[in-house]
């Protein structure tokens, strides 16, 4: 069974995949995937800095993802060119991990922000939509670094909360203390994985 878990940024959708995990699942994190296939993928990283512009690698040739992230999400443009070098690569190996853990006959957790996006709902077998009010989202943006303004940059970029749902089996709900959503998310692995 392979379960994914999206929902807009600062939802809450990476504490239920660590759950998941926790319980047993293998967890499939598309943020890292996105990171080693970029770090790990010299014509990405020259196609990103031509894009974007040589700022975005540090002195020791590595890249700023703070910085990448404030230019790609400047606007919906330079969002489109972000995921058109990125993007290919990225979900090329995440099927290759998705057809493993089949193949294993596992159970797996795809933690993706996009994979509605993707169309991804329809190669997994339960979509599972993490949904929070946006006031609890820009709360928990903000002690994580992020300005108002990548927050609302950021938000843009992505689909609506509406349409996230029309496209989810499951909604777990995220207003509360972080131990009321790891238990909803226990008890909702649990029900899915009997």
């Amino acid at each position: 069974m392979i379960i994914g878990v999206t929902g807009l940024i600062g939802s809450g959708k990476s504490e239920v995949s660590d759950v998941f995990e926790q319980l047993g699942a293998r967890k499939i994190d598309c943020d890292l995937i996105g990171r080693e296939v970029v770090e790990g993928n010299q014509d990405i990283l020259n196609r990103l800095a031509l894009e974007f512009g040589d700022s975005i690698i540090t002195s020791e040739g590595k890249l700023d993802r703070k910085r990448l992230g404030r230019l790609a999400f400047a606007n919906p443009a330079n969002t489109e060119k972000l995921n058109s070098i990125v993007h290919p690569a990225l979900l090329t190996e995440l099927d290759i991990r998705m057809a493993k853990a089949r193949q294993d006959n596992c159970h797996a957790v795809v933690d993706a922000a996009l994979l509605i996006y993707w169309g991804y709902q329809k190669k997994v077998d339960y979509t599972v939509l993490v949904s929070s009010y946006t006031r609890n989202r820009i709360k928990r943006l903000l002690a994580g670094g992020l300005s108002l303004t990548e927050i609302r940059r950021r938000t843009a970029s992505q689909l609506t909360l509406s349409y996230l749902r029309q496209h989810s089996d499951l909604v777990i709900s995220n207003n509360e203390e972080v131990a009321s959503l790891r238990k909803k998310a226990k008890i909702l692995y649990l029900k899915l994985s009997a």
